[in-house]
């Protein structure tokens, strides 16, 4: 079991992964969009990963990603990032933002469980095979 913090700006994909989260047992937290991920993680105890979208409003995923790696707390904090831009200047972003899994949407919810584990064993920086 593991605490995990989704950042979607989308209802229906927080629901869709927190839901499938938490059938494997695991604690989920929820933010909205980037200023409130940041906010989460400044307030609370640090979660185990966080699958963070790349397409929000106002702070889109890569600027959270920035920020989390500029900081000494979540410098390492494990990202799967989860995206509908799958294009190669993206999925650089991503890498080069330090994300550890890049998986693009839509996404087969059995998949994500498949790396949350391996990230959560001790994996990083993993691409996803499509």
């Amino acid at each position: 079991m593991a605490t995990i913090l989704i950042v979607d700006d989308e209802p229906s994909v927080r629901d869709l992964i927190r839901d499938t989260l938490e059938l494997e047992d695991h604690v989920v937290n929820e933010a909205v969009d980037g200023p409130s991920a940041l906010e989460a993680l400044r307030a609370a105890e640090l979660p185990d990963l966080v699958v963070l979208d790349i397409m929000m409003p106002g702070m889109s995923g890569l600027d959270v990603l920035t920020e989390l790696r500029g900081q000494p707390p979540t410098k390492e904090l494990p990202v799967i990032l989860l995206t509908a831009m799958s294009d190669d200047a993206t999925t650089w972003a991503g890498w080069s933002a330090g994300a550890n899994v890049f998986l693009p949407k839509p996404f087969d919810p059995g998949a994500l469980l498949d790396w949350i584990d391996r990230v959560l064993e001790g994996g990083s920086e993993m691409e996803p095979t499509l």
